[in-house]
């Protein structure tokens, strides 16, 4: 047999063993979704590389998140303990990498800080995040409390957002402020 015919047969060895491989990690993390411990489920939910599994970790960590919704690698989610479906992400919303997403804002480990009028009143805060459908929010953008990201809006890369986003509107900025207006044809 020549070496042509050799790599042609390992490389088709190699494409089934992978996708053996693949196939039973993923019923693996599936089936043990409910069991997994919390810290574990974010690792999976955050970089895990098949978005389907993704979805599934983050509903369980608290995220609805609607059909043709798709969050690319890196997407992180800050919840209080209370946190089932802090957060809700309508249909067909493009997520870019590294989305931060922030339900509870809080000095967790400071003592003096916590008992500041300023901080107690204006800076800490827990509140739900709605993102409605049809969304482009691009790369490493951070959504803090209480935001309401309006339809077919588009979030501007690297943006802070602290404030709701008005639907077919294009937001970007620290902090997030509309640039233009979307026109609907």
């Amino acid at each position: 047999m020549d070496e042509k015919k050799l790599n042609n047969i390992a490389s088709s060895m190699d494409k089934g063993f992978w996708s053996f491989w693949d196939s039973m990690i993923y019923k693996a993390l599936e089936s043990s979704v409910d069991i997994m411990p919390p810290r574990l489920k974010k690792l999976i939910a955050n970089y895990y590389t098949d978005a389907r599994i993704r979805k599934l970790y983050f509903d369980r960590l608290g995220v609805k998140m609607g059909e043709g919704s798709f969050a690319n690698l890196g997407m992180k989610i800050i919840v209080s303990a209370n946190h089932r479906y802090s957060i809700e992400i309508g249909d067909n919303v493009s997520i870019g990498p590294n989305l931060t997403l922030v339900t509870e804002a809080a000095a967790g480990n400071g003592k003096e800080i916590n008992t500041l009028p300023y901080v107690k009143e204006k800076l800490t805060k827990e509140a739900k995040i709605y993102i409605e459908d049809e969304v482009w929010i691009g790369a490493n953008v951070v959504i803090l409390p209480g935001v309401r990201v309006g339809r077919c809006s588009v979030i501007g890369a690297g943006a802070v957002v602290n404030s709701n986003v008005k639907p077919y509107s294009v937001y970007a900025g620290v902090p997030a402020r509309k640039i233009r207006d979307l026109e609907k044809e």
